[in-house]
Order: C-alpha cells, then sequence, then structure tokens
C-alpha cells in the first residue's frame, strides 16, 4: 500500500509541493539533482555551467561546460560536496565530464499587474522643466513619457505615494 498523505490544517501552497515533487517529476528520467536545488546548493554562477549526471554510491557525476571549469571546479570540490551534502544530498565524491551545456529555461516573468495604469500628473517642478523644451512635439513626447513612467511606479511598488491632480 502507498504512503498515505499527511492531513493538512490548511491549504499547501503550490510552490512547495512543486519543490518536493521536483521540476522533473514527469521527465522519462529522473535528474541526479532536481535543477531548483541544485541551482539554490550551489548557485546560479556554477548551476548555469554544470549540470548533475548521475548520484550513484554517493558519487556524482557532474557535467561541466569546459575543461577550465573543470579544473577550477575540481579545486573546489570539498566544497561542493559541503554544500551538496547540506542541501540534503548524500554525496561523497564528484567526478567532472566536460561536455555542452544547454541553457536552463527560464521561468516566466511573474507580473504583480497586468492593468496598464492611466498617466499619472506630472509634479509641479516637472512640469516647469518641460515648459523649457521650444520643441511643442517634444515636449508634449516627453511629458506623455513622464506621466506613463510615474504612473508604472506608483502602479507596481504600493509603497509610493499616488499623487492625484
Amino acid at each position: 500500500m502507498g504512503r498515505k498523505r499527511p492531513k493538512l490544517d490548511h491549504p499547501e501552497p503550490i510552490e512547495e509541493l512543486l519543490d518536493r515533487a521536483g521540476e522533473s517529476r514527469f521527465a522519462p528520467k529522473k535528474l541526479a539533482i532536481p535543477t531548483r536545488a541544485w541551482s539554490q546548493a550551489l548557485g546560479p554562477r556554477i548551476a548555469d555551467r554544470t549540470r548533475p549526471l548521475s548520484l550513484e554510491n554517493g558519487v556524482l557525476t557532474m557535467r561541466v561546460a569546459t575543461s577550465a571549469w573543470a579544473t577550477e571546479l575540481a579545486m573546489l570540490k570539498p566544497w561542493l560536496v559541503e554544500r551538496l551534502q547540506a542541501a540534503g544530498f548524500a554525496v561523497t565524491d564528484i567526478r567532472f565530464r566536460v561536455g555542452t551545456i544547454e541553457a536552463a529555461p527560464r521561468p516566466p516573468e511573474r507580473r504583480t499587474s497586468r492593468a496598464v495604469p492611466p498617466p499619472a500628473a506630472l509634479p509641479r517642478e516637472l512640469a516647469e522643466r518641460l515648459k523649457e523644451i521650444d520643441d511643442p512635439e517634444l515636449r508634449e513626447a516627453m511629458a506623455l513619457a513622464a506621466r506613463a513612467n510615474l504612473a508604472w511606479q506608483t502602479h507596481t511598488d504600493p509603497s509610493r505615494p499616488r499623487r492625484r491632480r
């Protein structure tokens, strides 16, 4: 019989569920270490240039972008092992293989708002400075751009005060 799911006092956030299941939960062959855990354990600089290939009997085989990276990471091996163990992986040694590293897919940008805010009123000082522009088309374009920018700043940052004039 399978494991029973523990009772929850409240709904579990989807991010926690996905972290527990891993990004590769539907892949035909599971990764030795899930991508998110790999990046969190080693940091984005190393994670972007390496991939975990297999983890057998405590020995992690890691693909590395270049031989220079393999040499540098070989010198950092004790630190890498320590970081991966701290992340909960039973790694005792690491072997490096040089090979092509495909770019990791980036998650889509999360937007806090999908609505376009109406242009904001210009602060008095800025309106006075814009009057100094001789070309009326340029002055109007600058004013419109400034009003749109101010609207987005207050729309996306709730701590900023909204100006109404």
